[in-house]
């Protein structure tokens, strides 16, 4: 066995195709290495290590790859029945495809769940990781349910449990608990079917001194910029009420009430992190790029990792977003806060408990940049704490400056070809292109992430040639860049 088989974080779980009676009851001193909360010990297996991965898309797709590289068989859970264009978010640039050694769709019975995952055969299951967005309340309820069965039986797997799983994808219920912990958060009301008189009273509450308002129409449970509203009217507040309520969002979820809150106002950052028995490390910090296009009231242009000049804006941003995790009771697992800078300081969006999205992209560039990405170090939190835990709580200078550019399309048709392409690889701080649309396919208006064509990943040590070449991108997507077939009137 190799030394990294050998290695199982406290948290992993020694189960499944017999592990428990397979398992070294001694422990060896020369196996424990560093300080935390947890070690890491050696165990011996004669089956191949797994981790079962709860919904596996996109970035969850990514993670997997990840996995598979490192020796580990992995079981994919579906938490319920997904769209196509969902499932289909698989990264072009993964070297291999992912090899499932089982997978499992969920019925609604955590307990049915389990007991499937523990009778697959031929690995022991060490470890939980939740893929995407959708797959954060069953990773809550598996792992939980987990703990409560087996944590005498020597493998403690860990879990943020139940608790406050609702307020951690419930958008109103994350505010009110970010409140509740005396942090800043977004002034809010929740509102359900046939509500709109009270959310034309909450409106005008929100008006300043020349009585006017912007405030945020969105769904309590949704992804992306998905069903995301500004308004500044109550024409467009009714229009985006009645647009969200009883309509179904991306993970075929039916939105039974409208969120409505305070304009927040300043620069949007991204926060990520990787957290431990409740050591939360950061891993990275994005800056958003979002714009009015298409019709839409903000479309992604991409983010690029944000370093300032004294490092104190980090540290602020960093502070709050580990007292949100707190408040929300994230102590294992990955993360994905974004933060409005406001004339005030930090103010939490919301937060996903769940790796960054975007299949994957950032990973490459974190690599460059930092020297280590989420989801490598979601890995080493689970087969080599030590390593975790000297991580700082924060990276520190950047070895290199990044950005990932959104393509935007802006006219419908059919894509013939990428006749940019050549000019984009020929820019001196491209790394790589990660295109979601192909020759031959509908080519829809970009309206938010699913309909855009893909990213272009850029570094480089001077900040102003990479912004440089991003602003070169953008023209290209307005001509040059894409050949489309324009549809005729009726058409598709």
């Amino acid at each position: 066995m190799s030394t990294r088989d050998s290695l199982v974080a406290l948290g992993g779980a020694a189960i499944g195709a017999g592990a428990l009676l397979l398992a070294q009851k001694s422990f060896d001193k020369d196996s424990f290495f560093g300080s935390g909360p947890s070690l890491v010990r050696k165990l011996s297996f004669k089956t191949p290590p797994c981790i079962v991965i709860i919904d596996p898309l996109s970035t969850g797709m990514t993670l997997a790859s990840l996995l598979q590289s490192k020796g580990y068989a992995v079981i994919r859970v579906y938490s319920q029945e997904f769209p196509e264009e969902i499932t289909n978010l698989v990264p072009k640039t993964l070297s291999k495809p992912v090899m499932w050694h089982s997978t499992i769709s969920h019925s609604g019975d955590v307990e049915a769940t389990l007991k499937k995952i523990m009778l697959v055969k031929g690995v022991h299951v060490e470890n939980f990781m939740v893929g995407c967005e959708s797959g954060v309340e069953l990773t809550d309820q598996l792992t939980n349910l987990w703990v409560r069965k087996y944590a005498g039986k020597n493998c403690p797997i860990t879990t943020n449990g139940v608790a406050m799983s609702r307020a951690r994808r419930d958008k109103y219920h994350m505010g009110e608990a970010v409140r509740a912990a005396g942090l800043r958060a977004v002034q809010q009301e929740l509102f359900g079917e046939g509500k709109i008189e009270e959310v034309k009273r909450f409106v005008e509450g929100c008006k300043d001194e020349e009585g006017n308002f912007r405030v945020v129409l969105k769904p309590v449970a949704s992804a992306g910029s998905e069903g995301v509203y500004f308004a500044s009217n109550q024409q467009e507040v009714e229009g985006y009420y009645g647009d969200i309520i009883n309509s179904t969002n991306v993970f075929g979820h039916l939105n039974t009430s409208v969120l409505v809150q305070e304009f927040l106002s300043g620069k949007e950052y991204v926060v990520d992190s990787v957290s431990v028995e409740g050591v939360h490390k950061t891993v990275a910090i994005w800056e958003y790029d979002k714009r009015p296009t298409n019709g839409a009231q903000f479309v992604y242009y991409g983010m690029r990792l944000y370093e300032s000049s004294d490092g104190s804006r980090e540290q602020k941003l960093v502070e709050y977003m580990h007292g949100v995790l707190e408040s929300l009771q994230v102590k294992n697992g990955p993360s994905h806060g974004e933060v409005m800078w406001t004339s005030t300081g930090p103010c939490l969006i919301e937060v996903g408990s769940r790796p960054h999205g975007g299949e994957g992209t950032f990973v490459t560039l974190a690599d460059g940049c930092i020297g280590y990405n989420q989801l490598g170090v979601m890995v080493d939190a689970h087969e080599n704490r030590s390593k975790f835990f000297k991580l700082p709580g924060r990276p520190q200078k950047l070895a290199a400056h990044a950005t990932e550019v959104c393509l935007i399309n802006y006219q419908e048709g059919t894509l013939l070809d990428y006749p940019g392409m050549e000019e984009v690889k020929s820019l001196p701080s491209f790394v790589e292109a990660e295109m979601k649309m192909h020759i031959g396919e509908h080519f829809p208006v970009t309206v938010d992430f699913l309909t855009s064509p893909g990213a272009i990943m850029l570094m480089h040590e001077s900040k102003e040639v990479m912004e440089r070449d991003a602003e070169r991108i953008h023209e290209l997507c307005k001509e040059g860049l894409f050949s489309v077939r324009r549809l005729r009137s009726g058409t598709l």
